[in-house]
């Protein structure tokens, strides 16, 4: 009977696992949401929404079995025509308001006309799971499917691999400041800093914690060249000197419960958990509890400015901050 225990843990965990959330369901009675700042202000029925990305303070986009659009904060969502994704799509990106970006495992939707139209496109590979672009032309993937990081010039029309980690098949978690200056950490722990736009790339440490379990959503912040952050399992990871050296600012977190995290300047940052997001004030040296939902989980999260951010859940709710 323990062994059934544990193969339907596992099963479960696989099942959620190439999400930013990895759901177990919970045990009853749950407790009710303590939503504290933040409010629900709709419901797109049906759905698992993976991410979540405003360009303005009333436009913004979500993704489910089709990208999302809404014109008034959030109140109210709208399926964009054409747009259907094969296993659901799984990353927005927008480098600005205009020119934007869906992936998901074997495709990507481009926008650039601020999402009132988007043109699928195949991928090379078929294990895509994250996503940063410098600029409307310049971007990567990754590929945990042992190709490694992907790059493109023209907007994803072709690519070509960038970085590769020896420990394949691996994960891969970019970020890019502009068109010159980039990072990326692997699944292995390896760290890399790119100061040519991924044409060539420097390994600044190798000793990043390693994910026990493949296909865990991690998430990469830079405010800047120096100051970076490495949302992760084992924590949250601080770097002031450009990744080559990291401290974990929040020890002992539970596997998979900490995976998204945004700074909206150098104070102020919030991450994400399974049921529970985390407020800083101090750069990231304390967290408060800022949000914590009882039956739903986190998917994606995306701020606007330090008081203004939206985050949206696995039964299709999205939930508004704006203090």
């Amino acid at each position: 009977m323990r062994l059934k225990i544990i193969t339907f843990f596992f099963l479960i965990l696989s099942a959620f696992s190439c999400r930013k959330s990895n759901y177990i369901p919970p045990v009853y009675p749950v407790a009710p949401d303590l939503l504290i700042d933040w409010n629900v202000i709709a419901t797109i029925p049906g759905e698992t929404l993976s991410d979540i990305w405003f360009t303005s303070a009333t436009r913004g986009f979500t993704l489910g079995k089709n990208i999302y659009q809404t014109s008034d904060s959030g109140m109210s969502w709208q399926a964009i025509p054409n747009t259907p994704g094969d296993s659901n799509f799984l990353n927005l990106f927008f480098v600005n308001a205009q020119y934007g970006f869906a992936q998901g495992f074997s495709q990507l939707a481009t926008t650039n006309n601020g999402g009132n139209s988007w043109t699928v496109k195949r991928l090379p590979t078929a294990s895509g799971f994250t996503i940063s672009f410098a600029s409307p032309l310049l971007g990567f993937y990754g590929d945990e499917g042992g190709a490694g990081l992907e790059k493109t010039t023209d907007g994803g029309n072709s690519w070509v691999t960038s970085f590769i980690d020896p420990h394949k098949p691996q994960d891969y978690y970019p970020y890019f400041l502009n068109v010159d200056t980039g990072f990326v950490a692997t699944g292995s722990g390896i760290f890399a800093a790119t100061s040519d736009g991924g044409e060539t790339w420097q390994i600044k440490n190798s000793s990043l914690p390693a994910n026990t379990v493949s296909q865990t959503y991690n998430q990469l912040f830079f405010i800047d060249r120096n100051n970076g952050y490495y949302a992760c399992p084992s924590g949250i990871l601080k770097s002031t000197d450009g990744g080559q050296t990291w401290k974990n600012l929040l020890l002992g977190a539970e596997f998979a419960s900490i995976n998204v995290i945004r700074f909206v300047d150098t104070n102020t940052g919030y991450y994400k958990g399974l049921t529970n997001i985390y407020k800083s004030s101090d750069g990231g040296q304390t967290w408060n509890l800022n949000c914590q939902l009882g039956s739903d989980y986190f998917i994606g999260m995306y701020f606007l400015d330090a008081h203004t951010g939206w985050a949206c859940t696995g039964k299709g709710r999205i939930l508004r901050i704006q203090q």
